[in-house]
């Protein structure tokens, strides 16, 4: 892209350069209403003719690009704010799983209470069922 970029502004400097140096002649300008009549080299006119142009086409787009920027900063501010609450739920999601984790060996723990307290009970009713 750099060489291509390049490629075609050089010769276009070129073609500008030559255009100034053979057209370095006056004319007069009337600007009219005013009472005014300047003598300005035609290549200064028409470069800054183009300087303006230049000029307004970068404003143009640049207004124009406006809400192209406003939505990219919405969309930062929604991914900020989004990655916020993926943080938020994850840590939710950690401290909910702690919690289960706690209350199956409580449920664990609780079992292996009762069957101990049970088991001869279970295997008496299991002997005399037999």
């Amino acid at each position: 892209m750099k060489y291509l970029s390049w490629i075609i502004l050089l010769p276009l400097a070129l073609v500008l350069i030559l255009f100034g140096v053979n057209n370095r002649g006056t004319v007069p300008i009337d600007l009219w209403p005013a009472p005014f009549i300047i003598d300005i080299p035609l290549f200064a006119l028409l470069f800054g003719a183009l300087l303006i142009g230049v000029v307004w086409g970068g404003i143009a787009a640049w207004m124009n690009a406006g809400r192209v920027r406003r939505d990219a900063r919405q969309a930062n501010r929604d991914l900020r704010s989004l990655s916020l609450e993926e943080m938020r739920q994850k840590k939710e999601i950690e401290s909910l799983k702690a919690e289960l984790k706690a209350r199956d060996a409580q449920a664990a723990q609780a079992l292996q209470t009762n069957a101990s307290n049970d088991g001869g009970e279970v295997l008496k009713i299991e002997s005399s069922a037999r």
